[in-house]
């Protein structure tokens, strides 16, 4: 009877201005269109141009001094081929933007591989029928008003539009080519990509960006040279953004920062969680606190076989909000952001208290289940959670952290020392605990390594890493472990690591990890890099400090982001 009475008023007084706030409380969808005897696409166009308070919601979000961000941490539903997914996938895209809507949020993030699933062909003619043709935001194409565009791109955008938001997809692109013009051009006449698409609030196609660091993806290609993609907003941010690997990469990760400025990065991902250095949100948190940037990252989840992770972070303020999921399921995160141009207001992300222009917020960031299978799981249920295992952790220098002080009392602080050095690279490291069972507890190792790697046995690069974990790798490799953390870890009162490193030009990262799966918030340690002269020869010195006991820890130190060794 709601919807009815609400249909009768739209056709009688033909309002529009109210069409989203009913549209919203009756969860208006695509079938209550056609009872309306207004067109479709002038619902939509007059919607976000004359919906209540439009402008001046976008000049309040202009010279507000926060922003409010969303990220999708999705687990799709999979169909028999990833077209089928496709179709599955795209409807709860369309209900998830109506979802946050309710929220004021600003920008939406969804992460890689969300529409398709992660497991795509190899082979080119099987990706083709799935691929999408995607216009160059220099077209400033409306896919809503588009008849050329495909259906993927034509709902999502108006749902962007009609919901009035900001909204970041990752799609498998198509773009042809010819040889008489392009050299470069594939026998099939064609590019396929992994792309970002950004819509506006009006729909409008604003950025797009090709991944560049592609894994484990042998039917697509990356752009030549790589891609550093920002766009500007109406509520006064501009972004960067770039796809899953790419993090773990000077170029374009690193350079996009460098040589741009951006402040705020939108981060779509399908990362696989690897233990010990490298987990999802460790490495989101960790990149964040490096560039001191506000990180938007939106993962792929699939916690069974190590996928998952998503989280919103304020650089070296800390993380806002995360999740890292041991259940199967779809969760929105909602949080606001502080804008970097703001930064001596005494209005901290994580303090102040909520604006009323953002009347929907009770507090600075929510997290809400989505669907049936995210219902509350029960807590004698086991984890689904696991994670792939570092096979170059085995070629690590490692000593057990033993006290220097073998008689040592009950309670006495005990203290071990520890040493590395390879090819330049210098790591020194001192770490303090709590000597609460007579030393009899579980063994942590302090580690070092500068080497080669392998990343899923397709790329080797060079990495530097210095710290402390209580991870121990199994007797026998194994592709996904299920990790159980130690229950009798001491209290780890004081760590202090410092490394030196002759190359100047990779980006170190702090890699932390507690018993929980989440990187330690920021008010727990100190990182800080600097060039020093040693001797004739300038080094990258890098200094890691605990700030206060932490009686679950599992992983500590610093990581530098890898330098492929070919491509």
């Amino acid at each position: 009877m709601l919807v009815n009475n609400a249909i009768q008023f739209l056709n009688k007084i033909r309002d529009l201005r109210l069409l989203k706030m009913i549209s919203t409380a009756i969860s208006l969808d695509r079938r209550l269109y056609s009872e309306i005897k207004i067109p479709k696409t002038q619902v939509i166009n007059e919607l976000t141009l004359m919906v209540s308070g439009n402008e001046t919601s976008k000049s309040k979000g202009f010279h507000n001094q926060h922003y409010i961000a969303a990220v999708v941490e999705y687990y799709p539903n999979l169909g028999s081929n990833p077209l089928q997914s496709i179709q599955n996938n795209l409807p709860i895209y369309e209900d998830i933007i109506h979802n946050v809507s309710q929220y004021d949020v600003d920008i939406l993030v969804f992460p890689e591989a969300g529409l398709t699933g992660v497991t795509l062909p190899d082979d080119r003619k099987e990706i083709r029928p799935f691929l999408t043709e995607i216009p160059s935001p220099e077209s400033k194409t409306i896919p809503c008003f588009t008849k050329y565009c495909s259906t993927v791109l034509n709902k999502l955008s108006c749902a962007a539009r009609l919901h009035h938001m900001y909204v970041v997809v990752n799609l498998p692109e198509i773009e042809y080519c010819k040889t008489e013009e392009d050299d470069a051009c594939p026998e099939d006449l064609a590019y396929y990509y992994n792309t970002n698409v950004v819509f506006d609030r009006e729909g409008r196609i604003v950025a797009r960006y090709r991944k560049f660091n592609l894994f484990r993806e042998f039917g697509f290609n990356h752009t030549q040279p790589s891609e550093l993609c920002t766009f500007d907003t109406d509520f006064g941010v501009r972004f960067g953004m770039f796809i899953c690997f790419d993090i773990m990469f000077e170029d374009p990760a690193a350079r996009l920062i460098r040589e741009t400025g951006v402040k705020d990065v939108i981060y779509s991902t399908a990362w696989f969680s690897e233990i010990p250095l490298l987990t999802a949100d460790s490495v989101q948190a960790g990149w964040a606190y490096t560039n001191d940037v506000n990180l938007i990252a939106s993962g792929y989840s699939m916690p069974a076989m190590s996928g998952g992770g998503s989280g919103i972070y304020a650089g070296r303020d800390g993380p806002l909000v995360m999740v890292m999921p041991d259940r199967p399921g779809t969760q929105i995160i909602v949080s606001r952001v502080l804008k970097r141009k703001f930064p001596d207001s005494e209005c901290q992300s994580k303090k102040c208290s909520i604006d009323s222009s953002y009347r929907t917020f009770v507090s600075d960031y929510l997290v809400l289940p989505y669907g049936k299978e995210n219902s509350a799981p029960s807590s004698n249920r086991p984890s689904d959670l696991r994670f792939f295992t570092d096979n170059s952790f085995r070629n690590f220098y490692v000593k057990t952290m033993r006290s220097e002080d073998p008689d040592a009392d009950q309670d006495d602080t005990l203290t071990a020392t520890f040493a590395y050095e390879r090819d330049g690279f210098e790591c020194a490291m001192t770490v303090s605990w709590r000597n609460e069972n007579n030393n009899e507890t579980t063994d942590y190792n302090m580690f070092g390594y500068s080497g080669t790697r392998s990343f899923g046995g397709f790329m080797d690069a060079h990495i530097e890493t210095c710290g402390l974990t209580a991870y121990k790798p199994a007797a026998a490799s194994a592709a996904v472990v299920y990790y159980d953390p130690p229950k009798d870890l001491v209290t780890i009162t004081a760590i202090a690591i410092t490394a030196r490193s002759p190359d100047l030009g990779t980006l170190p990262i702090p890699s932390t990890l507690d018993a929980r799966s989440y990187p330690l918030t920021n008010d727990h340690y100190t990182f800080s890099k600097r060039t020093v002269t040693v001797g004739k020869r300038k080094m990258l010195e890098v200094n890691m400090e605990l700030s206060k006991p932490v009686a679950n820890l599992i992983t500590f130190g610093i990581y530098k982001l890898p330098q492929p060794l070919a491509r």
